[in-house]
Formats: C-alpha cells, sequence, structure tokens
C-alpha cells in the first residue's frame, strides 16, 4: 500500500455530536427543521454545485438565527479537532513511507476550515466540493486515482459508512469500513505490525 485515504467525521476527527442535534438543543429549533435543510439543498453543496452562504441564508432565518452567516459558520466549525489516536497511527503510517490523506464530502468552507486546523498533519485533502463528485459517485474516487497517479490496488480507503466502501471497492481501491482493527489489519498487511499496540 502506497497512499491510504480517510474520512473526516467518524475517523480523523472522531465521532462527535451530530451538528443538527446539538443546534437544536442549543437554540430550541426542531431537529426536522434542521434536517431540512440537510436533506435538502446541503447535498449539492457537498458537490460543488451551490455555495453554502447562499443555500443557509432562507434557513437561519427561519431558524431564528440572529447572527451572520459567517458566525453561522464559525458556530458550526468549531468542533473541527482530531482524534489523537488516529494522529498517532497516521504518524506511524507516513513514517513509513505511506502516504496518509483525507477523503471526505464535505463543502467548501467547512473543507477549508479542516485544512487549515489540520494542515501538514495529512499529506493531502481531497473533498466531495472540489472534485465535483460525493464518494456514493464514482467519479470521486475516479478523480483521487488520477491525482495520486496510483492503481486502485495501492490504496487503502477506511470510511465509516459502508456504501462509501462499496463504491470505492467497485473500481479496485483496498476499502474498508472503519474500526480500529481495520487499521490494525492495514498495518499487519503493511509489515508495520511492530507498530499495532498504538492502537489499543
Amino acid at each position: 500500500m502506497k497512499a491510504l485515504l480517510l474520512d473526516a467525521d467518524g475517523v480523523v476527527l472522531g465521532k462527535g455530536e451530530y451538528f443538527s442535534d446539538k443546534f437544536a438543543r442549543e437554540h430550541n429549533v426542531q431537529t426536522e427543521d434542521i434536517m431540512s435543510f440537510f436533506r435538502g439543498p446541503f447535498g449539492d453543496c457537498q458537490a460543488g454545485k451551490k455555495d453554502l452562504k447562499i443555500e443557509l441564508k432562507p434557513f437561519l432565518e427561519r431558524w431564528g438565527w440572529k447572527g451572520t452567516v459567517e458566525d453561522f459558520l464559525d458556530y458550526w466549525f468549531e468542533d473541527v479537532s482530531v482524534d489523537p489516536d488516529i494522529e498517532r497511527v497516521v504518524d506511524l503510517y507516513r513514517s513509513k513511507g505511506v502516504k496518509c490523506y483525507m477523503a471526505s464530502n464535505n463543502e467548501a468552507y467547512r473543507a477549508r476550515r479542516i485544512e487549515k486546523v489540520l494542515g501538514d498533519r495529512l499529506d493531502g485533502y481531497f473533498f466531495s466540493a472540489d472534485l465535483k463528485a460525493k464518494k456514493d459517485n464514482p467519479e470521486f474516487f475516479t478523480r483521487i486515482l488520477d491525482e495520486l497517479d496510483l492503481p486502485g490496488g495501492e490504496i487503502g480507503f477506511v470510511d465509516n459508512e459502508q456504501k462509501n466502501v462499496d463504491v470505492a471497492k467497485e473500481i479496485g481501491i483496498d476499502a474498508r469500513l472503519y474500526s480500529k482493527e481495520i487499521l490494525e489489519e492495514f498495518l499487519r498487511e503493511s509489515g508495520l505490525t511492530e507498530f499495532k499496540n498504538e492502537l489499543k
């Protein structure tokens, strides 16, 4: 394996509270009202087809948000942080020459925030908004293969959603559903078994 692709939320960034639940709880908004945005125009924002700030404006009015769109994005993105266990594992892979990249469904503004926070902790970032395709579309992965100039068999991919794993497998990537045990399997298969205790 020459490169490892890692999902953002639920993998590199850990698994915290859903933002929709947090916002509903802290601002007394019905979760279903919030989900009308995430099930609606947000998908096109993730695919790079629409601008998040423009699409959010009418919803913020409906939700009773008193600040600006920029204020809302700062509130939304404030919890971006790396899972320290995953950061250690990434460092181990990179020390042995395996390039590690983020591969994530994210719209452009949050993508830039993630890049800013994580910086050079990863070798690069692949976001759906930039690739103009989400992970349920094979084009997401074929564009990454083209960018890395590697065959699918030399790339590992870890995601916390089976549907994304299945799409990656279809084009030959060694894709697996996320767990700490799966990362240990990759370590073992890559000849890095001396580091497996880092995952405990």
